[in-house]
């Protein structure tokens, strides 16, 4: 994204994003409280850490094939790991958080658009390892780099599957015991085909799924696909934290509600009877 938009988008963002001591629903203030709060350091977070340093010093190249929107860093094809870890892999907050989300809504079948090195498909694998993840990568090179980091941090739960989404996604769901508890579209960021994909899951969602969108601020178009999914018939509650955006289909949630989010430590003058 161009530095005007980033930064008038966030500036947006924060004026009108609130913290958990603004929030009614139940449901949302403990996933507030268990997700986007909990600041614990679980099991993986020290190994993967690790491993996300050694990505960020490998001078190893790999061809990249890109079927998405393109990078904003790099237009070359051939690019060094410590390059695709630096701008392509989602920081290690964002990974740590979608680690607590899936070990919190106990996924049992998860897609994820976007493989890329791998690192972020390993946290969100370790996060609920009863549950299998498929994870989808275009780029043939860097699918085979991420298998190997899948072998070597002893990860049984991930399907990798290599190739277009176009052509991955209708067999991938055909294969699907009937639903998709957890879907991260973070593989192709470009409005039409961003929401064709969505689309293409919501068949498969149900009461309890979650739909999570990587980069919802990546460009204009991304803007626009977020605020789309946001007024589905079949969208019941959102959540924007900037740097991705939840879906829920609640049936419980009688009135569509679309929140933007922070934590208090973002906003600490809303605490109790500052608020």
């Amino acid at each position: 994204m161009s530095k005007a938009f980033q930064i008038k988008s966030y500036l947006q963002f924060y004026r009108k994003a609130v913290t958990r001591y603004k929030v009614h629903s139940p449901f949302l203030f403990q996933l507030i409280e268990e997700v986007l709060e909990d600041d614990r350091q679980y099991y993986i977070f020290a190994s993967l850490s690790a491993t996300r340093k050694q990505l960020q010093a490998s001078k190893h190249e790999l061809t990249i094939k890109d079927l998405g929107a393109g990078s904003h860093v790099s237009n070359s094809n051939v690019r060094t790991i410590a390059s695709i870890a630096k701008s392509a892999v989602s920081p290690e907050a964002q990974c740590q958080l979608l680690f607590r989300l899936t070990q919190y809504l106990k996924p049992k079948t998860m897609l994820e658009f976007g493989t890329s090195l791998g690192l972020s498909t390993l946290y969100q694998a370790f996060g609920h390892t009863q549950g299998q993840l498929i994870t989808m990568e275009g780029s043939p090179q860097v699918a085979e780099f991420a298998r190997g980091m899948f072998v070597n941090s002893k990860a049984k739960n991930i399907q990798l599957k290599t190739g277009n989404f176009d052509d991955l996604l209708p067999e991938i769901l055909k294969g699907l015991a009937g639903k998709l508890d957890y879907v991260f579209f973070d593989g192709n960021h470009r409005k039409e085909a961003t929401l064709n994909y969505f689309e293409a899951c919501l068949p498969y969602a149900d009461n309890n799924s979650v739909f999570v969108f990587d980069d919802i601020y990546w460009s204009p178009g991304m803007l626009e696909a977020w605020e789309t999914i946001k007024q589905h018939p079949s969208v019941t509650l959102t959540v924007d934290l900037y740097y991705m955006g939840l879906v829920f289909f609640r049936k419980e949630q009688q009135q569509p509600e679309h929140m933007k989010l922070v934590t208090q430590a973002a906003k600490p003058w809303t605490m109790g009877f500052w608020s």
